[in-house]
């Protein structure tokens, strides 16, 4: 199987080294075609000069650069789009370009994937997950009270609906994915929540493993507020269309 991890990027100058060299140690005892794709939102600081220079020490890292940063649903997007159609990827992961998620989480990630798991989801809201206990109460609280109102929202099965590390079969699930620009409900970190939901609709078999969610290297979360009104969106526009085909 050709496995491929999609790294989005924008000027992670100072993780971005250190994380490939990470990544590169735990899937060099993973018996599968790995590879890694970097998603640069065109930065402004070292990071696609350090990406670049692993390209020269690792023959399995690809960089592709967008032309401005259009949001981490987009980059995601144009990551698929290049690992279905350039790579011929069998799988991919979606993986943090900052530290967040623990590369020694990837062979596990694979494990369940070669048990037959079409989906597989790092969960920090099952047994044996957890969030950074430096993380502030309310934030704590609104982000696992927020996966329980899209769970409830969307009638998922699921515990944590806004992981950002997910392991995804290509075909018959991924493909089918809404990739294009006009499908896109957001380009912000609220796709997880679309994504999920066609991915789970297409009957996708899934497995969640708890993981243990680091802090950011480097500096703060990039969510915002704005990107609470995104999800209440996603989850609003995917809610009617669900009632409507009903």
């Amino acid at each position: 199987m050709r496995i491929v991890i999609i790294i989005p990027t924008y000027n992670e100058g100072n993780a971005i080294g250190d994380l490939l060299d990470a990544i590169e140690n735990e899937i060099k005892s993973i018996l599968h075609e790995m590879y890694i794709l970097v998603v640069d939102g065109n930065s402004t600081d070292e990071t696609i000069r350090i990406v670049r220079g692993r390209e020269k020490i690792y023959p399995n890292t690809r960089l592709l650069i967008e032309k401005q940063k259009l949001g981490l649903g987009a980059a995601y997007c144009a990551g698929i789009i290049y690992v279905i159609n350039q790579l011929k990827a069998d799988a991919f992961i979606e993986f943090d370009g900052d530290f967040q998620h623990n590369p020694k989480d990837i062979p596990r990630l694979v494990a369940e994937f070669e048990k037959g798991y079409d989906y597989v989801i790092g969960s920090r809201y099952i047994s044996g997950g957890s969030v950074p206990e430096e993380w502030t109460w309310h934030r704590k609280i609104l982000s696992r009270f927020g996966s329980l109102f899209i769970r409830w929202a969307l009638w998922l099965s699921t515990h944590d609906n806004t992981s950002g590390l997910k392991l995804s079969r290509v075909h018959g699930f991924a493909k089918s994915l809404p990739l294009a620009p006009e499908q896109l409900i957001s380009r912000r970190h609220a796709y997880k929540i679309q994504f999920l939901y066609a991915m789970l609709k297409n009957g996708a078999k899934t497995k969640e493993i708890p993981i243990r969610f680091l802090s950011r290297k480097g500096g703060d979360s990039k969510s915002t507020a704005e990107d609470i009104l995104e999800s209440l969106k996603v989850i609003l526009m995917l809610r009617v269309h669900n009632l409507w085909r009903r």
